[in-house]
């Protein structure tokens, strides 16, 4: 029976590998930021990634043995579910997939939950940063759950014969139907994300139209200011002149001086009158 061999410490998964017969340096693989594979002939290398800090998920997978680097715990109880399952023809490298592709579609869940509680609480807050910063993390993800779902198809297509997803193929439907499930929520996310811009934008413009009212309104209230202190000014422009008479009266009178003080308070009321009914004031 082959064997299922899994690693937390990156040498000694090197070194096991190895004395396998891999001769590849698989370094460089634990921070490739997609999910993909290499067929060797009578061994096939995967590389999956989750949604996290944590390094790659790496398998190196074959008829007789199968490898995996890690931080998940995948050990007897899970694969005690697959008894029947791990006793046929590439069996034990088909459960070791589907566990490990299991726990990164998980991740990739986990993660999406976290950005949707983000999103509902912009509903309230509508920040512009933030809403920006949803968007690029919500496209990001969907570019990875999209990859993930293609790997699992090319998977059920049998472009690994080590995989044999017919061995499980109703748990690997459920996780299949999952995934596609997951790529919808998101996609539908995106428009909620729009609906946010748009709602960001309206609110943006009621600010800009309530400060341009608000302006207006100074504007208004000072212009109509000025013109009432401009009647003063305009009756002694006339009145200061070195006329003996000006119309009606007789600027050497002892009345002059009340008649224009009284006449431009009078002036100045009226207008003032005036331009409260209009709304200036």
């Amino acid at each position: 029976m082959a064997l299922i061999r899994t690693f937390e410490d990156f040498k000694d998964f090197q070194d096991a590998i190895k004395e396998f017969g891999v001769g590849e340096d698989l370094t460089r693989l634990t921070e490739i930021d997609y999910n993909f594979f290499d067929s060797y002939g009578d061994y096939v290398i995967i590389n999956l990634r989750d949604y996290s800090e944590n390094p790659n998920n790496l398998l190196v997978l074959s008829e007789k043995d199968s490898f995996l680097y890690s931080d998940k715990r995948i050990g007897a109880p899970q694969l005690k579910l697959f008894a029947y399952p791990l006793k046929k023809k590439f069996g034990e490298s088909t459960v070791l997939t589907y566990l490990v592709l299991k726990s990164v579609l998980a991740s990739y869940s986990a993660f999406f939950d976290k950005l949707n509680s983000e999103i509902d609480e912009q509903e309230e807050k509508l920040d512009p940063s933030e809403v920006e910063q949803l968007q690029r993390k919500l496209r990001k993800v969907a570019d990875k759950v999209e990859d993930f779902v293609d790997f699992l198809i090319k998977l059920e297509d049998r472009d690994i014969q080590e995989v044999n997803t017919t061995i499980v193929s109703y748990d690997y439907d459920v996780m299949l139907a999952k995934a596609k499930h997951l790529l919808d929520r998101i996609k539908s996310h995106h428009l909620q994300i729009v609906g946010l811009r748009n709602e960001i934008e309206i609110k943006n413009t009621r600010e800009l139209n309530k400060r341009i009212e608000n302006l207006s309104d100074v504007v208004k209230k000072l212009t109509a200011l000025t013109l009432i202190l401009m009647i003063p000014n305009i009756v002694a422009g006339h009145f200061g002149m070195n006329l003996k008479t000006f119309f009606f009266i007789n600027t050497a009178s002892e009345l002059a001086e009340p008649i224009i003080l009284g006449g431009s308070i009078l002036a100045m009321l009226i207008a003032a009158v005036f331009l409260r009914w209009k709304g200036w004031l």
